[in-house]
């Protein structure tokens, strides 16, 4: 009984921890907001210390309550492969489909491994792929769907809180580059450093949450001077920030190697120095319940690893 008790309380509290909400949570796990609560209290009182600091309007972690968070999920995760893992050995994984959304901005050579590193260990699971907008995570946050979408994430994704989803390792590191027209004065840079963008407007993306949009675009430098963030984007992403740089002379921090096919002759891209490479990884919907993802995310993280490419300046 008292492990019961305690499996629910870490289904609560991880459940808490992603949503930032106690509402949201309780609607996820089919319980009352006091069941939750509930849980909550019990597992406080279970550590010997608070886990979340809650006002009227806003709930976060304290750092035990981060700790905690980060040692937990994984241990979870892992816990669910493995029975994923026994019932595969059982027989009785059901057949699916596994569609995967590829960001658009992806090279097709890194789809096309990913795809073929996944068909060769499963060939019998039919595959599908798909092109799609590269800044459309809010899509597997918000809805319920049984596919994976493998996309750009400017930082470590379990630092940019976006809910209700499941993020698989990095499969790749990318460096960042300034995207510009060619009647922008960076344009004639070799190198463009984060420093230097303070004397420029520079676009705002979509905010997928607001710790990604300024992991994607920091409102400062590292020295602390502000970037002048310009709000044009909505979410298709590729083709708008395309149209805005080149129209209205404004900057844009994007990764360095961009399929060429469909960029006009009057864009450049500039290496940005001074922030971290994008990371490339898949992301699930909490929901789903296609049983190839999990082993499709680690397949891909297999291949990347393989190929070099956790090396942001890997060819």
């Amino acid at each position: 009984m008292v492990g019961m008790e305690i499996a629910r309380e870490i289904e609560a509290f991880l459940a808490v921890a992603e949503e930032l909400h106690f509402g949201r949570a309780a609607a996820r796990l089919h319980l009352t907001t006091s069941r939750i609560s509930q849980s909550i209290r019990g597992l406080e009182r279970r550590i010997g210390a608070p886990l979340f600091e809650r006002t009227s309007r806003t709930v976060r972690l304290t750092p035990l309550g981060q700790t905690l968070f980060e040692e937990a999920r994984p241990a979870v995760q892992r816990l669910e492969e493995a029975l994923r893992k026994a019932k595969r050995a059982a027989g009785r994984e059901p057949q699916a489909v596994m569609r995967v959304f590829f960001a658009n901005s992806l090279r097709e050579e890194v789809t096309t491994a990913l795809m073929q590193g996944f068909a060769e260990v499963y060939p019998q699971i039919p595959l599908v792929r798909y092109a799609y907008p590269s800044m459309q995570h809010r899509q597997w946050c918000d809805q319920q769907r049984d596919d994976v979408f493998v996309s750009w994430f400017p930082a470590e994704p379990g630092t940019l809180h976006l809910p209700r989803v499941h993020v698989g390792p990095v499969i790749l590191r990318e460096p960042r580059s300034v995207m510009v027209g060619t009647g922008h004065v960076l344009a004639r840079h070799e190198v463009v450093d984060i420093e230097e963008l303070a004397d420029h407007d520079v676009l705002y993306p979509p905010p997928v949450t607001r710790q990604f949009a300024d992991a994607w675009t920091p409102p400062v430098t590292p020295s602390g001077r502000r970037i002048h963030r310009v709000r044009r984007m909505t979410d298709s992403y590729m083709e708008e920030a395309v149209t805005i740089v080149v129209q209205e002379n404004i900057a844009h921090i994007t990764i360095t190697r961009l399929p060429l096919i469909g960029l006009p002759p009057d864009l450049v891209l500039v290496p940005l120095t001074g922030l971290q490479p994008f990371w490339l990884a898949p992301i699930w919907s909490v929901f789903a319940q296609n049983i190839w993802i999990p082993e499709f995310a680690e397949l891909a993280a297999q291949t990347g690893s393989r190929a070099g490419w956790l090396t942001p300046d890997a060819p």
